[in-house]
């Protein structure tokens, strides 16, 4: 695709649009706003995030991918899902903004949801001849994609009818979210990385590789059951879903040995704040596993799941620090830019506002175990969204685009 540089400048001005959406929310719980609805705001944020930023710079880095398997010719229909994806997710704010879900909103969003169906349909397709240590990884997104619209689909269902069961909708709501970070973002980012390690000299054993991606695939199947350990269960379910949380924290072991193997070929490849933003998200990745382990606790998970700031705080940890991060430093790291001292300073900034974001959602979680309300968040969390948001449209300004692209 010989005009990646525009998708991925497009998907990072994306980025600013869902970090100006934050900054609406956060004015709006800190001082008063009363022309918009809180809750649309925030669902037009979340899903122009899921679909505008995260899948769509997903789609253009596995279409990047593609290209040293399949010919030119071949990836023009993949460019036409790409047009399809932004305009539905563009359509998304307005009509969220609008009036939550309802007919406009939810075309929208099912046509996004379509086009993950057809993406990974030709994604099998392409890569079948294809052995890479990526192609599993790429694939079982895109299948946790698909199967994700499950819970969207019910979703919208109880929304239109009016009849809504409190269980079924976070039930749907948690399902959706699970196979949508946990699934197709995450394992569509370490696809990236086993690809990154790959293009630069690293070792890969096809076995290894082959074991952690079982064991995580069946953690994260088998994982969504951590969301709702609150529903009347048996006792075997509750084991079986123990060692599926097991599994994945053992195929999260096993990469962070992988990248420590090949730690020597990305010193030779990659600057310092290239390495400092792969153990930056190695540390949000870790405190993720950790914290998806300690969730077998029922006292834990009752916590977890029974304070808004405690999952505002976890989703924030995987979305933002985790997976927005990595998906940033791959955009600086494909020599498609030109890294000059504005763009990196920006993103310093951005990972700084990342951090403090995360400290002060952090803190609101652990203090509301005894229904304290810290002093100030409101106006701290407006501040430090402000300046996500400027360090965003600092780096989108000064993105120009290398003389000569590698």
């Amino acid at each position: 695709m010989k005009n990646t540089a525009y998708w991925l400048k497009l998907s990072l001005i994306n980025f600013l649009i869902v970090a100006v959406l934050g900054v609406l929310m956060r004015y709006k719980i800190a001082y008063s706003f009363p022309f918009v609805d809180q809750k649309h705001v925030q669902e037009a944020h979340s899903h122009f995030a899921f679909y505008g930023w995260i899948a769509q710079i997903i789609y253009v880095f596995i279409i990047r991918y593609l290209q040293g398997f399949v010919e030119e010719q071949r990836l023009k229909k993949y460019h036409y899902l790409l047009i399809i994806n932004m305009i539905s997710a563009y359509a998304m704010i307005p009509s969220f903004l609008y009036s939550g879900y309802y007919w406009a909103s939810i075309a929208a969003s099912t046509a996004a949801l379509l086009v993950s169906f057809v993406f990974g349909y030709f994604l099998m397709r392409d890569l079948k001849p294809v052995r890479d240590v990526s192609k599993p990884w790429f694939l079982a997104g895109l299948f946790f994609a698909v199967i994700s619209s499950a819970g969207v689909f019910m979703l919208s269902y109880m929304m239109m009818s009016g009849n809504v069961n409190q269980d079924l909708y976070l039930g749907s709501t948690y399902y959706y979210l699970h196979f949508q970070y946990n699934g197709f973002f995450m394992f569509a980012c370490i696809g990236l990385l086993l690809n990154t390690l790959k293009n630069i000299g690293g070792t890969i054993p096809v076995l290894e590789n082959r074991r952690m991606f079982w064991l995580m695939f069946s953690g994260c199947v088998i994982g969504y059951g951590l969301s709702v350990l609150w529903f009347k269960m048996p006792v075997w379910l509750f084991v079986l879903i123990v060692i599926g949380t097991i599994a994945q924290t053992i195929a999260s072991v096993q990469l962070f040995q992988i990248v420590r193997r090949n730690w020597g070929q990305l010193r030779v490849h990659f600057s310092a704040l290239q390495r400092f933003t792969l153990l930056y998200v190695g540390f949000a990745f870790f405190v993720k596993i950790a914290l998806q382990l300690g969730s077998n606790i029922p006292a834990v998970s009752q916590f977890a799941f029974g304070f808004r700031n405690v999952v505002i705080a976890y989703l924030h940890l995987i979305l933002l620090m985790c997976i927005s991060v990595f998906l940033v430093h791959q955009i600086l790291a494909s020599k498609i830019f030109k890294l000059n001292t504005m763009v990196l300073n920006s993103f310093k900034i951005l990972l700084l506002g990342i951090f403090l974001n995360e400290a002060v959602l952090g803190l609101m979680g652990i203090f509301s175990i005894k229904y304290i309300a810290l002093p100030y968040t409101a106006q701290t969390l407006l501040a430090v969204s402000v300046l996500m948001m400027l360090a965003i449209m600092m780096m989108v300004l000064t993105l120009k685009k290398a003389d000569k692209v590698e």
